[in-house]
């Protein structure tokens, strides 16, 4: 199984390696010929985006993925629930950005990128992947990714030639979405039922399950794109755009950690109907491979953090090299906080996990205006770190209580993996 999890994992990490490096030579690109302000807007919209997308997803993709690894036989009437369910929340979701772009904003441009950008919220209902993931079947995840960045940037490097041109921007989130969607369809129609069955059907369990994944989810976006979202109500636009080209690259190097947990969230779910002692050795091996893991790569970010400022957005950046290094620490937090998020959700104690990442949320709101006030940047990624911490620190003693509280289970009383834990996160 742990072979089977590796295999997949570089699958999906060689496309997401691939999507990065594109998706950043056009970051990089709007950053130089639109300057520390306009990147500043792009970005802070893209927050306001991922924001409303999440009403969209609720949690469905993480909780159907769950249900589809228990029981294959229930794709067909789980992607109808879903799917359907999704389209509902679309229309609230891109409802709430026009009020708030209409109501809130003052700046035409970001008005208008604002609305564009959440166009793309009608196609994410047919996002397919997560039917994929409950198979196992990360390559063809890993394609769809592909495709969606690929298109966003062709698109951005066609037509984006100043910041006047920042509207293509929402229009190349909206290509890159759709044509990622058609080929999740197109796919799904070839491995499974046939067609896409659309019927309205809904039931109490889906929102019961799911909404706490996706309410979990919407904090952890306050965390990563919501961090923007504050910096940019209380600082210069400047200084959002420093925040924002430091955030951009901590959330890129951040998808390998999500891509792990991803990955392994079937397998989980699988262990756990096998007993907790299958789950507790997966966690067990999987610590040793993110410590080693975390050790190296941690010391290569901080040192590396000021020059990768530069090289990637111009020298006028560095003062964003700070607030990046503090996002290596945060990094490091959620490598080994995913192990207990993800069980809790495999457990079904995913309304736990809610609560832990929420306790990270309410200290990212409360710390990032105090430290950016204290500190600049430096001090608002400062609050980012803290809020890691707190999130490791709860999900691994509520999964101590839960998940992995059955006696001999071999994971709360082993004092190795306990100890690895411990050296690594200090």
């Amino acid at each position: 199984m742990f072979r089977s999890l590796i295999r997949n994992f570089i699958s999906l990490a060689g496309a997401e390696v691939f999507t990065k490096l594109i998706t950043f030579a056009a970051f990089a690109y709007l950053a130089r010929i639109c300057g520390p302000a306009g990147f500043g807007h792009i970005e802070w919209a893209a927050a306001v985006l991922m924001c409303a997308s999440l009403i969209v997803d609720q949690g469905f993709s993480s909780y159907g993925a769950r249900e589809i690894a228990k029981a294959p036989e229930k794709t067909p009437s789980l992607v109808a629930e879903i799917v359907t369910a999704r389209f509902l929340l679309a229309a609230i979701g891109y409802t709430a950005i026009v009020a708030f772009a209409l109501l809130l904003v003052s700046d035409r441009r970001v008005v208008e990128l604002l609305l564009v950008y959440g166009l793309s919220l009608w196609t994410l209902p047919l996002m397919l992947h997560w039917v994929f993931q409950g198979h196992d079947r990360m390559n063809i995840v890993a394609l769809t990714q592909v495709i969606r960045q690929a298109v966003f940037v062709t698109v951005v490097l066609l037509f984006v030639r100043g910041s006047g041109d920042l509207l293509f921007v929402g229009f190349a989130e909206l290509a890159g979405v759709s044509f990622a969607a058609a080929f999740s369809v197109w796919m799904y129609k070839r491995h499974f039922a046939g067609r896409l069955d659309l019927r309205p059907i809904l039931s109490a369990k889906l929102f019961r399950e799911g909404l706490p994944i996706g309410i979990s989810q919407l904090f952890w976006v306050i965390k990563m794109f919501g961090a923007t979202f504050i910096v940019g109500l209380v600082a210069t636009a400047e200084d959002t755009g420093y925040f924002a080209g430091a955030m951009r690259i901590y959330i890129a190097l951040h998808t390998f950690v999500w891509l792990y947990y991803f990955n392994m969230l079937p397998s989980l779910s699988r262990a756990w109907e096998q007993g907790s002692e299958q789950l507790a050795e997966m966690i067990r091996r999987s610590i040793w491979v993110v410590a080693v893991a975390s050790l190296f790569g941690g010391v290569v970010w901080v040192i590396a953090a000021p020059i990768v400022m530069t090289k990637v957005y111009g020298s006028n950046f560095l003062p964003g090299g700070g607030a990046l290094q503090w996002l290596a620490g945060a990094c490091i937090a959620a490598a080994f906080s995913g192990h207990y998020r993800y069980s809790l959700i495999a457990a079904g104690y995913q309304g736990k996990e809610m609560l832990a990442t929420a306790m990270g949320s309410i200290i990212v709101v409360v710390l990032i205006p105090v430290g950016y006030f204290k500190a600049g940047t430096s001090g608002a990624a400062a609050a980012l770190f803290a809020a890691e911490i707190v999130v490791l620190v709860c999900t691994w003693l509520i999964a101590r209580r839960t998940v992995f509280s059955r006696p001999g289970n071999g994971f709360v009383t082993n004092e190795s993996s306990l100890k690895t834990l411990s050296d690594a996160t200090q």
